[in-house]
């Protein structure tokens, strides 16, 4: 695989965790029968019944234009149903009445031709996937009370340039604007305390990761992709940074720690944790040919090294024990690896895709390889098993990605030619092992016995035979005792 590859991937993953559940519920949400929820017709709208009022439940998805009242019937509008917009992509503008307090789930999902909202203030809450979609929608306003942006508020909105943040955001959900490609967003507020994984991932006009103080945690590849942040500064209050968080930030050359964070710190713009025990991150866009892991370091941590591009040599301290999952997958220049004596793990994927790895030295104390640890090396030939490793995963070694195709459509793994694996563990050999010594000790027993008994001495062989003489005679005896009485009964 290539970094182009992987991002395929990931968003061909993220599609299915995202986009279908997405359509599924929207269509569910506009299946929903009259028999569930009690509605009425008013003009081009269906409404139902909610507690305060009503609540705009459908719209005749041909719609240009939506002047929404205050009320229906005598009721105060207090809320857009879930899916109430749902593909409506004729629909240009909306305004909402003064009364409405909820946007429900998928609300405008789809509304293709949507370019501007402004949200009353009166809305205290918005629910997930709310703009989902709306290709063409360039421009939101948010009433400050709005303390938490929902899981895909903005997914795919690839238009978006201009939103403000309300100055109550507490929270920014899962993939939120995740691929609205033209977003730079503005200044967050103080009091954001959580942003979560993949939230602004391909936002390509991001320019800065700046977070205030107040921010505790950071999703697992918020910044997925995000190629013109050069630098990050870990806020002193953030306890938890997820990984992958700049996966693709290919301008990202330093990390930066704020003084006082209890978690975090920084040296030669690398990012660590656990008082240095744990090398948490390495920026991707950081040039320098050469890296050496400072001696103290355990554990290099998942994805630690993804896609460093520019590291073409990598020393290890004499203290490193594991090595993560995915640590220095895509760092297509390594040529060559060596792994000090100590270290016990190596993780799924941990070098998979390092195109120009051609050797490769394990330690005797290494007593697992993951999953593709390995995979996709095709200047790797050769490679050195020590005898103390007792697992090694599928495809850990010797494959590549293949042009073949399955039905599904998926590349079929192909062994790359040439390559060789020696030592290691191979148990069908020791079960082989194993039965032929269970067999060949049954032969010796065996053996043993009939030894035994040529081995006898005349003195016993006649033993046997007075002890054969005598069973004989027992039994003759009572055969014709057996006789006797048959006789008498007579």
């Amino acid at each position: 695989m290539n970094l182009k590859k992987i991002a395929v991937f990931l968003t061909a993953c993220l599609c299915m965790l995202f986009c279908i559940p997405v359509a599924v519920y929207a269509e569910s949400a506009q299946q929903t029968t009259e028999s569930d929820v009690q509605t009425y017709t008013d003009g081009s709208f269906t409404y139902a019944y909610v507690d305060g009022g009503v609540a705009l439940y459908s719209c005749d998805t041909s719609t240009l234009a939506v002047n929404l009242p205050d009320e229906s019937n005598g009721r105060k509008i207090v809320e857009i149903s879930d899916a109430a917009f749902y593909q409506c992509s004729k629909l240009e503008y909306i305004s909402f009445g003064k009364y409405i307090k909820k946007i429900g789930s998928y609300a405008f999902q789809g509304c293709t031709s949507l370019k501007s909202i402004e949200i009353p203030d009166s809305v205290e809450e918005i629910g997930e996937y709310a703009f989902g979609s709306c290709t063409q929608l360039e421009e939101i306003k948010f009433p400050d009370q709005i303390k938490t942006f929902p899981e895909g508020l903005c997914f795919e909105c690839i238009m978006l340039e201009k939103i403000n943040f309300p100055k109550n955001l507490e929270s920014i959900g899962l993939s939120a604007f995740y691929n609205c490609n033209l977003f730079n967003p503005p200044a967050f507020p103080d009091g954001l305390q959580k942003i979560g994984d993949y939230a602004f991932a391909f936002c390509y006009a991001v320019m800065s990761a700046e977070l205030p103080a107040s921010v505790t945690e950071v999703g697992s590849a918020a910044y997925y992709g995000c190629v013109n942040i050069t630098e990050f500064t870990v806020p002193k209050q953030l306890e938890k940074l997820g990984t992958l968080m700049f996966m693709g930030c290919s301008s990202l050359s330093e990390y930066k720690v704020e003084d006082g964070n209890p978690t975090y710190t920084v040296q030669d713009g690398v990012l660590y944790k656990d008082d240095m025990k744990t090398l948490y991150a390495y920026p991707c866009g950081k040039t320098e040919t050469s890296f050496t892991v400072p001696e103290g370091v355990t554990v290099i941590y998942d994805a630690a090294f993804f896609s460093a591009l520019s590291l073409a040599e990598i020393n290890f301290p004499s203290s490193l024990q594991y090595v993560g999952a995915g640590a220095f997958e895509y760092c297509s220049e390594l040529t060559e690896i060596n792994l000090p004596e100590g270290t016990e793990i190596i993780y799924e994927n941990a070098f998979a895709d390092c195109t120009g790895l051609s050797e490769v030295h394990l330690p005797e104390s290494l007593k697992s390889i993951g999953n593709y640890a390995f995979y996709a090396c095709p200047s790797l030939k050769e490679v050195t098993i020590p005898k103390n490793c007792k697992n090694i995963g599928d495809y850990a070694f010797g494959y590549t990605d293949g042009t073949e195709k399955d039905e599904q459509g998926n590349p079929v793994p192909v062994k790359i030619e040439g390559f060789k694996q020696h030592g290691g563990t191979d148990y069908s050999r020791i079960i082989l092992i194993i039965i032929g010594v269970l067999v060949l000790g049954l032969i010796i027993f065996i053996l043993i016995k009939i030894i035994k008994k040529n081995q006898m001495t005349p003195e016993e062989h006649e033993e046997i035979i007075q002890a054969d003489i005598k069973a004989e005679d027992a039994q003759y005896a009572k055969i014709l005792d057996d006789i006797q009485d048959s006789e008498n009964q007579k």
